[in-house]
This record gives structure tokens, C-alpha cells and sequence, in this order.
């Protein structure tokens, strides 16, 4: 009989808490306050959307983000906003997609020069119940400003990459954040995408490949996340370039004292020095070393210099052959001196003439008494093209 009676019994409590549910004078579990939401912070951001004829457009928004309750239940979020001047505050939006890590609303709905007012509340739907955030955040939203460019933008064309470096605006001061880097061209395709960005003066695109004219312009960020309008464009060639190639002089070692300025890495560029395929020779004699042109090759000295190319933690006081001279070529063998460069027009396997540059870097003998010059070099596969490594603007 006492299994019967807990039976009825159980029936009995359905029954009843069926019965108050539909009676609206009985009050069934009316749920706990959802709990409190905390660190509430609201910040102030500017958006681009994009440049028009090099100038930023965008709109400036607050981001208002907060933490939400140690026992969130998945309860939804209202967002509460006025102006600081007003009275009351408004409820602008509410938030479902939330996570145990963060939430975060933008309002979109800001004017510039403007103080605004926010707080949040944990709402639960069911209940209708809410719990506001354990405080409010007061954000101004600065006058419409416009940063800088930056200026003195170079380029320096390396192997297979590109490095860009600049001038801060002296307008800004201290208010730069960053500055974001566009690719706008790809030899005559137009582009205008971000290809990275940094808090310094300098960027090193590795995606430039040798051969290929790549132009950029740069924007100033300053630290409200404002856009200055584009830079002037600078563009560049990547080419090969490699250091400490080593050629004997002719009459010690004829096999290994002839050179061929090569387009392909994979090509061995030593050959014989009587080879009809090189473009210049080592000689030495009482009166020091000399570069002997081949086969119709042009070279002049371009003189000292401290680098092959001035490209990523080079020295403020860096020089480097830049741009291939106009003028003063020849055919005759010339001195070739430590710590100088040489600039040289050949005759490319495509039949076109390039410009090449060679450094010394050290002139000598080796263990055996053979004359021996110690060397950096640098091709451009672009016929014709006479910058070696820093572009002319």
C-alpha cells in the first residue's frame, strides 16, 4: 500500500503546480535577479572603410565592452547610451552574441566633439528581469583631425624583396599609433591593399619578387585610430643580389677569374676568364688589381661606398650605388679598390642590356699566393632599368 500511496501522492503535486500555473493569483518560482556585469569600458575608435583620390573616409564609433557575470546563465545583454548632457539614458541595442571571455558593442551612432554616457545590464528574458553593470564609463569623441603623411619615403629593391623607409610628419609629435603600409601597383596593374603595418620608420615586404615594379604609398594612424591621407608613391624592382662572391685573377687562376652577372640563383656565375659568355675578368699586376670588360661589356667606378644596398639596419650614414649613371662607361679595363663600387651595362641572356653594380669588399691573396677579389653583386633583370637598388621618386 505505501508504493500505491507515493504514487498518488506524485500525481497529486503535478496536479497542483499544473493548477497554479494557470492561475494568475499564485505566484510559481519567480527566478533569481540575473547576475551584475562588470569591468564596463568604453573607448573611442575612428573606421576607415577606405581612400578615395588618397584621402581616408570612415566614421568615428565607440566601442563599449564588458565582462559578463560570474554565473551567466546565457542571459542577453541591453546596452544603455546618452549624451553626457542629457537626462535619460536610452536603451540603443541589445546584445546576444556573447562569450564567457568578453562582450562587445559598437555604436556607430556618435557625433564628433561629443561626450557620451554608457552602461549595460544582464536581461533575462524569461523573468524579465535585469542587473546593471556595477558602473558607467564616460568617452569623449574628438574633433574630426586628420594626422600627417609621412614624408622621404624611399625604396630599396633587394632579393626578392622590397624595403620601404620614411620620415615621421613632424605635425604629429608624439600622437602616431602606427603606420600601415599599401601595395598600388604591381608593374601597370593598380592595387590598393595593406600588405602590413609598424609602430616604426621602416617595412621589409618579403612578397616582392625579382624582376616585377612594386609601388607603395603609406598612412599615417595616429593614437585615436585617425588615417592621414596617403603618401607620395614609391616604387622599386627587386633583383638578385648576393655577397661574398670570389674571383682569382686571371693569371693565377684563368678557370675562376672570369664572371657572368646571372638572373638565376641556381646558375654558377664564375667562369672561365677568356669564356666569351663573361662579362668582365679579375687581372693583377705590380700596380694592383683591375676589372677587364668582355664581350662588350660597359663598366664605370660609382665610387665609395659603405654598403651594396641600404636596406633593413643599415647605418644612418649608409651609401650604396643607387642608380646606375647616365654617363662615363667604358670598355677599358679600370682599377677596382676596396670599400668601392662599379656599376656595369651587359648584355643579358635575353640580348637586352641590363645594369648590374659590384662592391669589393676585400682585395688579397689566399693561402697559395693567388690574387684573389672578395666581392658583393647585384643584377636587375629589367632591361634598361637603371635603378640598382633605392628607387627615384
Amino acid at each position: 500500500m505505501k508504493t500505491i500511496a507515493r504514487k498518488y501522492l506524485a500525481v497529486a503535486g503535478l496536479l497542483l503546480a499544473a493548477a497554479c500555473d494557470n492561475d494568475p493569483d499564485v505566484i510559481v518560482n519567480p527566478g533569481e535577479e540575473p547576475g551584475q556585469p562588470t569591468d564596463l569600458f568604453a573607448s573611442y575608435a575612428w573606421v576607415l572603410e577606405g581612400f578615395e583620390n588618397n584621402q581616408p573616409f570612415g566614421y568615428p564609433s565607440v566601442q563599449v565592452t564588458w565582462l559578463p557575470p560570474s554565473d551567466w546563465d546565457n542571459e542577453v545583454f541591453r546596452v544603455y547610451g546618452k549624451q553626457a548632457s542629457a537626462a535619460s539614458f536610452t536603451l540603443i541595442a541589445t546584445v546576444t552574441s556573447c562569450t564567457d571571455f568578453g562582450c562587445v558593442y559598437t555604436d556607430r551612432n556618435v557625433a564628433y566633439g561629443t561626450d557620451y554616457e554608457y552602461y549595460v545590464s544582464a536581461y533575462d528574458e524569461t523573468s524579465d528581469q535585469e542587473t546593471e553593470s556595477d558602473f558607467r564609463d564616460v568617452v569623449r569623441v574628438p574633433a574630426n583631425q586628420r594626422p600627417g603623411a609621412p614624408t622621404a619615403l624611399q625604396s630599396v629593391g633587394l632579393d626578392d624583396a622590397m624595403y620601404l623607409r620614411w620620415s615621421p610628419n613632424s605635425s604629429n609629435g608624439d600622437n602616431v599609433s602606427r603606420y600601415v603600409v599599401y601595395l598600388t601597383r604591381v608593374d601597370d596593374t593598380d592595387a590598393e591593399y595593406s600588405v602590413g603595418q609598424t609602430d616604426g620608420t621602416g617595412f621589409l615586404d618579403e612578397r616582392a619578387e625579382n624582376g616585377s615594379e612594386f609601388a607603395y604609398r603609406i598612412a599615417t594612424v595616429d593614437t585615436m585610430g585617425h588615417y592621414s591621407n596617403l603618401s607620395a608613391e614609391v616604387a622599386g624592382i627587386p633583383r638578385p643580389d648576393f655577397a661574398g662572391e670570389l674571383v682569382y685573377a686571371f693569371a693565377d687562376s684563368a678557370a675562376g677569374s672570369g664572371f657572368r652577372f646571372q638572373a638565376n640563383e641556381s646558375d654558377n656565375p664564375i667562369v672561365p676568364g677568356n669564356s666569351t659568355s663573361a662579362h668582365w675578368r679579375l687581372e693583377s699586376s705590380a700596380a694592383g688589381w683591375r676589372i677587364v670588360p668582355l664581350n662588350g661589356t660597359q663598366v664605370t667606378e660609382w665610387g665609395a661606398t659603405t654598403a651594396l644596398a641600404c636596406g633593413p639596419g643599415a647605418d644612418a650614414g649608409c651609401v650604396a650605388a643607387r642608380v646606375a649613371p647616365t654617363a662615363g662607361y667604358t670598355t677599358a679595363s679600370i682599377p677596382v679598390k676596396a670599400e668601392f663600387s662599379y656599376v656595369f651595362r651587359v648584355t643579358g641572356a635575353d640580348g637586352q642590356p641590363h645594369f648590374a653594380v659590384l662592391r669589393a669588399t676585400m682585395l688579397g691573396t689566399d693561402q697559395n699566393g693567388k690574387d684573389l677579389l672578395i666581392f658583393d653583386w647585384a643584377y636587375q633583370t629589367v632591361p634598361n632599368e637603371p635603378r640598382l637598388n633605392i628607387s627615384r621618386r
